[in-house]
């Protein structure tokens, strides 16, 4: 999508819109070295540079097309920067945060930027268990701060990878859940 760029000719009759209309203005415009046709010409170049860069941006304020603020997006977002990961498992993961939930699915696509196959995600407990959400009992959070959350993958490459994954999966999941991570289970 984005913004569209018009062509400089378009720009360009438009610039010359913008002054007064009559006789001595045709004339200025007809001679390409007088004065009013090299200030056109100028803003023209500046007009072009600031619609091109308007265009940029308004791809850089979306995380499914941003390039340039790519390390931005994940220092707000993820409060950590990838540098080892290729663009389009950076977005992915910013992706998979800044769509405000999660699902099996997300983990499982988190799993598979970090080369980790997911075998299975597992609720062993309810949140009734606890008795907070039950009996009228005033809550301080919802069910879902007492949940916990069984997360089975296969054997990560090694200890660092493990580690980004786990920060990367606790960071998209918050703090809602109490996870526990078991490799080569399942």
């Amino acid at each position: 999508m984005g913004i569209a760029v018009a062509s400089s000719e378009q720009y360009e009759k438009s610039i010359r819109k913008l002054f007064p209309q009559g006789g001595y203005w045709d004339r200025q415009f007809a001679d390409p070295e007088s004065d009013v046709s090299l200030f056109a010409r100028a803003k023209l170049q500046e007009l072009l540079r600031f619609r091109r860069r308007m265009s940029d941006l308004h791809n850089e304020s979306r995380i499914e097309t941003s390039d340039e603020l790519l390390e931005n997006w994940e220092r707000v977002l993820l409060d950590t920067i990838n540098h080892g990961l290729d663009n389009d498992q950076r977005k992915g993961l910013l992706l998979a945060v800044g769509a405000g939930s999660f699902s099996i699915e997300t983990i499982r696509q988190t799993g598979r930027i970090f080369g980790i196959t997911i075998t299975d995600v597992a609720f062993p407990f309810r949140a009734a268990y606890f008795g907070h959400s039950r009996f009228g009992i005033d809550r301080i959070a919802s069910p879902a701060a007492f949940s916990v959350l069984f997360i089975y993958a296969s054997r990560p490459p090694d200890e660092e990878t493990r580690k980004d994954f786990e920060a990367q999966l606790l960071s998209i999941i918050l703090s809602n859940y109490i996870v526990h991570f078991i490799y080569g289970g399942v």
